[in-house]
């Protein structure tokens, strides 16, 4: 029902971050890292999660994936951000191994059973010169699925068709003016990619950059979240309402929507929430400043 809203942050005071929204048969799946406690004093991540919801309102959790079921082994508290993709009735889910390397596993559900099918990265720490973690997982209108990763400078490769291997090798993606929560010149890390019409959008939280091919050049428009169109109720206090927007781009129902990390319940960047907003774009393909309320985004 048109006007329904699901309030922000959804699903608070669970450590719920670095959201990640799939469509798949008409229900929201959403791929998510956990903060283990309000009281850690730094990233302590055990395990990934799944929820799924058929509204965007009521979220049921699907399955938790702690890393003893990956070469990763047990005891490993770094386990951040994390995408899926689906391909052939397979679904396929990359994990980070902290700001190292990344991981897959892959699944007949999109909430598995899952297992590893290398028993290695898929993306080792030695394959370019940044960090290969925080993946995003893009497929484009003629089937072809691409993973993104990175910090500072961000990385693209067309994955193969069995989505546990590279088809090529990665290429640095050119971003012209990039602009990021650090200032001028300085992107971040959480790429992700979505397409709408002819343009490719690449984000890094709430910043992002345009181009014509998937490839780039991207360049870069600023951010879409502004202090002045956020709720009082979920800005950081003094700190930027721009930094660790970690999320993802989705269509629902007709409509796009932004989901992304949200810490101003907690007050701390170790124990965060995800709040949703409705996302509207411009006669040129620009993503217009949205509006980020504790209401919640409208749903369609």
């Amino acid at each position: 029902m048109k006007g329904r809203t699901a309030g922000n942050p959804i699903l608070p005071g669970i450590g719920l971050c670095d959201p990640h929204v799939r469509v798949f048969d008409g229900r929201a799946w959403l791929y998510a890292t956990h903060d283990s406690s309000p009281k850690s004093t730094g990233y302590v991540m055990e395990d990934w999660w799944v929820w799924s919801s058929a509204d965007l309102v009521e979220w049921r959790h699907e399955c938790t994936l702690g890393p003893e079921r990956t070469y990763i082994g047990p005891g490993f508290r770094s386990c951040w951000a994390t995408d899926a993709a689906e391909r052939g009735g397979s679904y396929y889910w990359y994990l980070s191994e902290g700001n190292r390397r990344t991981a897959v596993v892959t699944g007949p559900t999109p909430a598995g059973p899952w297992r590893d099918p290398l028993g290695r990265p898929l993306l080792g720490s030695d394959l370019v010169p940044v960090g290969a973690y925080d993946p995003g997982v893009f497929t484009d209108t003629d089937g072809e699925s691409y993973v993104v990763f990175g910090v500072w400078d961000f990385y693209i490769a067309r994955l193969a068709e069995d989505m546990v291997s590279l088809a090529e090798s990665p290429r640095r993606m050119e971003i012209i003016d990039p602009e990021g929560p650090y200032g001028a010149g300085r992107t971040d890390d959480k790429p992700y990619m979505h397409r709408r019409g002819g343009v490719y959008y690449l984000s890094w939280g709430c910043y992002y950059g345009m181009a014509e091919d998937v490839y780039g050049p991207y360049r870069c428009r600023g951010s879409f979240l502004r202090r002045e169109l956020v709720d009082p109720a979920l800005r950081y206090g003094s700190r930027p309402v721009t930094l660790d927007r970690h999320g993802s781009f989705f269509r629902w129902k007709g409509g796009w929507y932004f989901i992304c990390n949200d810490m101003s319940r907690s007050g701390t960047p170790y124990f965060r929430d995800s709040s949703i907003c409705r996302v509207e774009y411009g006669p040129d393909g620009e993503i217009l400043p949205v509006r980020l309320s504790a209401e919640g985004a409208e749903l369609d």
